[in-house]
């Protein structure tokens, strides 16, 4: 098969890391978003496609009309999770005119859902932390046995994404919880209540993956995060290679890939609990790359670049060793507000915005990030006052 060009849909960080791991490989690379401003609209690696819109039916006819303009089947990665869901319910449409592996609908659905996936993972016997399914409010018994802190979260993030819940609520005590719970379950109709697995933002860790035909894992790279914005709850600020953890971690994500016979890009969160000295599965990613997916790359594991070259079935490349111990930090404000007291001595540190050979994407993004954290900064000291 001859080789075309790439898609990626959506143009935050994540999407900057892939179109940077395909487009310095001479892939030519359509990055596709909604907003000029986004950083990977700007990369010197991208060339910007604006729509209207990253899910729905505008999302499907503007990528039709992307490749009938260029006139060639075009592979494609997504990292925004919206575009993901649209995808999958329109794969069809798009069959002919893209290289596109998912998992199949029903799975996508049930990745995609917490409640749904917690069920499957406990009929699989998947190492999970202690779950409460809340449908109605008679299901509210259960949270009240959970030990605090309870994670509470929408079983369908499309209710964060509208605006209708936020992304997580954090409960102290029981009577905080069941609080959350009711106020989450009036707008989403379905949550899912999670004890906390003690432990610093270090003993969370990843593992990212391309599972391909056949069932071939095509490529695959443990991680490690070494601090979380906003620290214990958020995402992820500074992350590097964790390959003392692949021989635990990455059997259960296989086992996993294997169960629901899996395919594309994919990724499952560790949390190693200390307590019962194992590794706890926090959530799975499904159909898109994760958002600190570029670690991999710069560690010398190209999952976009291998995916890309197994679709169009061209030989892997060898791998390439990065030469030091990378840390990938996700933005420059982050090493500002945490230090680098959580950061290995050796530690070489690449910026998720800036290069020195493609700056434009951290000129655009950073005036915006000082300047939201200036705000944010005048609006707590205003609350405070």
């Amino acid at each position: 098969m001859q080789s075309g060009a790439a898609v990626v849909l959506g143009g935050e960080l994540n999407g900057l890391g892939v179109c940077r791991s395909l487009g310095r490989a001479g892939i030519p690379t359509y990055m596709v978003d909604r907003k000029r401003l986004n950083p990977a609209m700007w990369s010197r690696y991208a060339h910007p496609v604006l729509v209207h819109s990253l899910q729905g039916p505008e999302l499907i006819d503007a990528m039709l009309g992307l490749q009938a303009k260029l006139g060639q089947q075009l592979f494609v990665a997504i990292t925004d999770e919206m575009s993901v869901l649209t995808i999958s319910a329109e794969r069809e449409k798009l069959h002919d005119a893209f290289l596109l592996r998912l998992p199949d609908r029903n799975t996508v659905t049930m990745l995609h859902n917490k409640a749904q996936f917690q069920e499957f993972a406990i009929a699989h016997s998947l190492p999970m932390p202690e779950t409460v399914i809340v449908r109605e409010r008679g299901d509210l018994a259960g949270v009240a046995r959970l030990r605090a802190p309870i994670i509470i979260k929408p079983a369908d993030k499309r209710h964060f994404h509208t605006g209708d819940t936020p992304r997580l609520v954090v409960a102290q005590n029981t009577q905080d919880a069941l609080s959350a719970c009711d106020r989450m379950l009036e707008k989403s109709g379905e949550i899912v209540a999670s004890e906390w697995i003690d432990g610093p933002d270090d003993n969370i860790y990843f593992s990212l993956f391309y599972r391909g035909r056949g069932g071939a894992i095509v490529s695959m790279f443990t991680g490690r995060k070494l601090a979380s914005t906003p620290p214990k709850f958020g995402s992820t600020a500074f992350c590097t290679v964790a390959d003392e953890a692949r021989a635990a971690i990455e059997p259960i994500t296989m086992a996993f890939a294997d169960m629901v016979d899996y395919g594309g890009f994919g990724s499952v969160e560790y949390k190693w609990d200390e307590a019962n000295r194992r590794f706890i599965i926090i959530e799975p990613t499904v159909g898109r790359t994760d958002w600190q997916e570029e670690i991999a790359t710069l560690s010398g594991v190209n999952i976009p670049l291998d995916a890309y070259r197994h679709e169009f079935g061209l030989p892997p490349l060898p791998r390439s060793a990065n030469g030091g111990k990378i840390v990938w930090q996700s933005s420059c404000i982050e090493r500002l507000r945490l230090g680098s007291g959580k950061l290995p001595p050796d530690s070489i540190v690449v910026d998720g915005y800036w290069r020195a050979d493609d700056p434009m994407p951290a000129i655009v993004h950073y005036p915006q990030d000082f300047c939201a954290a200036a705000y944010q900064r005048a609006l707590s000291a205003r609350r405070a006052a």
